[in-house]
């Protein structure tokens, strides 16, 4: 192994095991905070931050996928070291994120109008446009600071970046902690939010000019001609993949606020927030290594990208596996215990947020690959005939068929199927790996076929950890806690049965135990 892909594989791993750590740490800090949110502000309150979150999401599509584009882009310049190139890219950046900024805080003036027609129960709190513009606020801070995040994540050291993240989310909880508990006060929470927000991006930007000091000595440098046509042409694409993941991740809210009221908005975002924390977690583990990815593949070795792109979705298959049936038996018993019994969805309701989760989850290897291979404009196309479909199914199954938030999700998870489920591995067999006649073998037996399998044992897993539950007088924490332990258990050994004569297992199963062993003969030296 050459001096720099041990590098670059190092780094990853620093990358994903920091991330995967902060995102921990960062996800019980949200539990505290929610937890005194409901306890003081209430599910109408809760509702209402949701649907602002949604409504800021949709806001963020301002953004067009540049960030993104950028980071693809600095992968070459910082592999060869070109500083130049590297502080050309960051001057463009700098310049569109503050355009970005401005257009967001317009969009969201805008949008203020609207809000008795997309809030059933509009007049049952005061002051709603008041809230929103201190939540926008926190948005457009952001953007006029945050760029230099950009170089940290492509040169492989995101984890930086989340440490900063992570140091400022926990004074803000504190804080908001404290203005919850003495003054009830929904207006000082956001601008808590919002000045903790700017003293991080003011941070990790004098972090970046101590790092690359080149940086502030080449700030008049430009971009030429054909490398802005390149990114134009990459934020093309991109622009139809940000419609794509806004109308698919972010309707939900904004169609339960329209036609149930922030009440339910407000039940649903403690499931969401369970669901998203796990699924935020996984994401970086599998996201994190794109940078090392694109790396990779700047090594044109189309076999060994193949490998490791089966090998990252074996990796995801049997993470996703573990966490699908850990929320299944979970989600209820601790939501009950965390927030009481008037926030618990019904079975039925939780089989189909999982579902949502597993399938979508699954999409991750893709994802990644299709960004190392910036193959923005491609998924691009696709992701508009994705947004389209998922709106009109959604809007059909909760007006039409009464069906809930079950009718909302159903939306998405058969959107998943029909449109995201075969395109993305599609396109990277063939513009990617130049490969299509691999496709159908890896999309039925290895994608599809593998789904399928793991949902089915994900399903008589929870049938039998569920029956053994009615045999427990335990408390619903307690219950929660073991079921977790059982649902881990049973998977992984199940897991292990299946794939251990695989060769993409048997290459993970070796890179583990290698580490693991370096790791004890380090400690016994």
């Amino acid at each position: 192994m050459s001096e720099k892909t041990s590098g670059r594989w190092r780094k990853a791993f620093v990358n994903s095991t920091v991330l995967t750590l902060l995102q921990l740490l960062t996800i019980v800090l949200r539990f505290v905070n929610q937890t005194f949110f409901i306890q003081i502000l209430g599910k109408e309150f809760l509702g209402l931050n949701g649907l602002f979150t949604n409504l800021l999401t949709y806001l963020s599509f301002a953004e067009l996928g540049i960030g993104t584009s950028i980071v693809f882009s600095l992968y070459k310049p910082i592999y060869d070291n070109n500083q130049k190139k590297i502080s050309a890219l960051m001057n463009f950046i700098k310049r569109a994120y503050t355009g970005i900024g401005i257009a967001i805080m317009v969009l969201g003036v805008a949008l203020i109008p609207l809000f008795p027609y997309i809030i059933k129960d509009y007049g049952d709190i005061q002051h709603i446009p008041i809230y929103f513009l201190l939540y926008l606020s926190n948005s457009v801070v952001s953007y006029f600071f945050t760029y230099k995040r950009s170089i940290l994540i492509a040169d492989q050291k995101e984890y930086k970046s989340s440490m900063n993240t992570f140091k400022y989310t926990l004074l803000q909880t504190v804080l908001q902690i404290i203005v919850l508990y003495f003054f009830k006060a929904y207006a000082l929470y956001l601008i808590v939010a919002t000045v903790c927000t700017l003293i991080s991006n003011l941070s990790i930007s004098a972090l970046v000019n101590r790092e690359y000091p080149y940086l502030k000595e080449n700030t008049k440098l430009r971009l030429n001609h054909t490398d802005i046509r390149q990114i134009r042409s990459n934020i093309v694409g991109m622009v139809g993949s940000r419609v794509g993941s806004i109308v698919v991740r972010s309707t939900d809210n904004l169609l339960l606020s329209a036609f149930m009221g922030l009440a339910i908005v407000g039940v649903y975002s403690n499931y969401l927030l369970i669901v998203t924390s796990v699924s935020t977690i996984l994401s970086k583990l599998v996201s994190s290594v794109t940078a090392s990815i694109g790396n990779l593949i700047a090594e044109k070795d189309v076999s060994k990208s193949l490998f490791i792109y089966r090998t990252h979705f074996y990796i995801n298959l049997i993470m996703t596996t573990v966490t699908a049936a850990c929320l299944l038996v979970a989600l209820n018993p601790f939501v009950r215990a965390w927030a009481g019994k008037n926030y618990v969805l019904t079975n039925s309701t939780v089989i189909i947020i999982v579902l949502n989760y597993f399938i979508d989850q699954l999409r991750q290897s893709s994802i990644v690959f299709v960004s190392a291979y910036g193959l923005f404009v491609p998924n691009g196309k696709k992701s508009v005939v994705e947004a389209v479909i998922n709106f009109i199914l959604s809007l059909t199954l909760l007006t039409v068929f009464h069906l809930g938030i079950k009718g909302v999700l159903i939306g998405t998870i058969l959107t998943n199927l029909v449109v995201n489920s075969w395109f993305e591995p599609f396109i990277i067999f063939k513009k990617g790996f130049a490969m299509t006649d691999h496709f159908k073998k890896f999309y039925f037996k290895t994608y599809f076929g593998n789904m399928i399998l793991m949902g089915f044992l994900i399903g008589i897993a929870a049938i039998l950890i569920t029956w053994l539950d009615t045999y427990l007088a335990w408390p619903t924490l307690s219950i929660a806690i073991i079921n977790v332990v059982l649902a881990s258990t049973v998977l992984m050994v199940i897991v292990f049965i299946i794939y251990r004569r695989q060769e993409n297992f048997i290459y993970i199963k070796s890179i583990v135990l290698k580490r693991l062993l370096k790791q004890s003969g380090a400690r016994r030296f």
